[in-house]
């Protein structure tokens, strides 16, 4: 009798199994032929800013190409240059950027026709030009842009468009910015590279065997590879800074909520500890201060979402020039960094003190203790969100392990860090 009852058991347990890898298969499969019909749609939107790059004369091109942010924001304020032909400059840009690192997720084919609509309210000779009048501006995928999708490197995600822009992405049109191309990220949004099964391996665009980090890695590839002048990110834990860092570019993550957040679909939702942010990303830090200097200078996101802050750009206390005393170390007892990496920190030190201020060095406390509370911050449900939307979707290789480990049972977790504690300490901490 108890044999009979096993063995019903486990060829129910088999059953079960094989009807589950039966319909995972059925689902790979489905989600294959969403990443084709994506591949080929990608390929023919590359192929049209081609197209439309080639329609600006190659001297007018060329010139357009050689323009810093400043320089360029003046020819448009002048109307020495159409927006039209800034536009499909920067088709062209990103598209070879785009050659070098595989950044661009798709171009944003609306973008001619607002440069148009500017165009022609320029003709009146009343209209006064906003700030950023007809500048051409890319925007991390997750960022939300009204028909375009913010897939975070999900494939389920694709072809599920947003309804309408983000607060942010309102206000930088009403200053005159030109939402032009959407740039890669790593699936999930956590991780410091830039990798998905939907859009590929962004690649750093000096050695395609490194990364540009991530998870706006897309944005800075492209900055660095010089297909943008002025890009948004995303920054939780370092998404914004870290890419920044890998590729020489410039960064900021404002304060939380100095931005809105209406509308924008994070990595993992209902996260109440850690708190991301979109922030500008530049080739300077000087060209971040000018876009926020504009976007700060009116209440028009506080008036479209309450929970922002009423808190405008402070001109004053920029140029204060007030002297700070700043803690620094080149070790955190962690994460050991390699000699380059300790270098640009003390020169970063000699340049602040070159500039007035006072370094102090410190040795922060209880690292292990704040990397276990960061973590569980991180994923507040246990990686509950993230192992059920990536066992949904074909899986990324780079970020298995950690949906591995969400896999096993919290107990078992615990029993593990204490077998671990003497021969992987690092492991063991996190699995406590």
């Amino acid at each position: 009798m108890f044999l009979s009852i096993f063995v019903v058991a486990i060829l129910g347990v088999i059953g079960y199994a094989c009807h589950w890898w039966q319909k995972r298969q059925q689902r790979q499969e489905e989600l294959r032929k969403i990443i084709e019909k994506r591949k080929a749609e990608r390929e023919q939107s590359i192929e049209f800013a081609k197209s439309q790059a080639a329609k600006v004369e190659k001297s007018l091109r060329e010139k357009i190409e050689r323009w810093d942010l400043d320089t360029l924001r003046d020819n448009l304020q002048k109307g020495t240059v159409s927006c039209l032909d800034v536009v499909r400059t920067f088709y062209g840009k990103a598209v070879k950027a785009h050659e070098r690192t595989n950044c661009v997720t798709l171009f944003v084919r609306e973008a001619e026709q607002w440069a148009s609509e500017w165009d022609e309210k320029a003709k009146d000779p009343n209209f006064k030009k906003p700030s950023f009048f007809g500048f051409p501006i890319s925007l991390k995928e997750c960022v939300p842009l009204g028909g375009y999708d913010q897939t975070r490197g999900y494939v389920q995600d694709a072809y599920k468009p947003t309804k309408e822009d983000c607060v942010l992405v309102e206000k930088i049109k009403d200053l005159g910015f030109i939402p032009y191309v959407q740039t890669n990220v790593p699936q999930s949004l956590l991780a410091c590279n830039c990798c998905n099964p939907l859009y590929g391996k962004t690649n750093h665009p000096f050695d395609k065997e490194r990364t540009a980090g991530g998870s706006s890695g897309g944005e800075s590839a492209i900055l660095a590879a010089g297909g943008s002048l002025l890009g948004i990110g995303g920054d939780v834990g370092g998404s914004i800074r870290i890419p920044c860092h890998f590729t020489g570019m410039a960064g900021i993550k404002p304060s939380h909520l100095r931005f809105s957040h209406r509308g924008i679909c994070g990595s993992i939702p209902g996260r109440p500890l850690i708190n991301s942010n979109d922030g500008p990303m530049a080739t300077t830090i000087k060209d971040n201060v000018t876009f926020l200097r504009a976007v700060w200078d009116d209440m028009y996101t506080h008036e479209r979402d309450p929970y922002v802050p009423p808190v405008l750009w402070n001109e004053d206390l920029y140029k204060e020039g007030k002297k700070y005393r700043i803690g620094y170390y080149v070790d955190d007892g962690w994460f050991t960094p390699i000699p380059a990496i300790q270098r640009a920190v003390l020169e970063a030190k000699e340049h602040l003190e070159r500039a007035g201020h006072t370094l102090v060095p410190f040795k922060p406390q209880n690292i292990p203790f704040m990397i276990r509370c960061f973590v569980r911050a991180c994923c507040v449900d246990g990686g509950t969100f993230l192992r059920n939307k990536l066992m949904n979707d074909i899986m990324d290789p780079t970020i298995r392990n950690m949906v591995v480990s969400y896999m096993i049972p919290v107990w078992i977790q615990r029993l593990l860090a204490m077998i671990l504690q003497n021969i992987y300490p690092r492991i063991a901490n996190i699995s406590r």
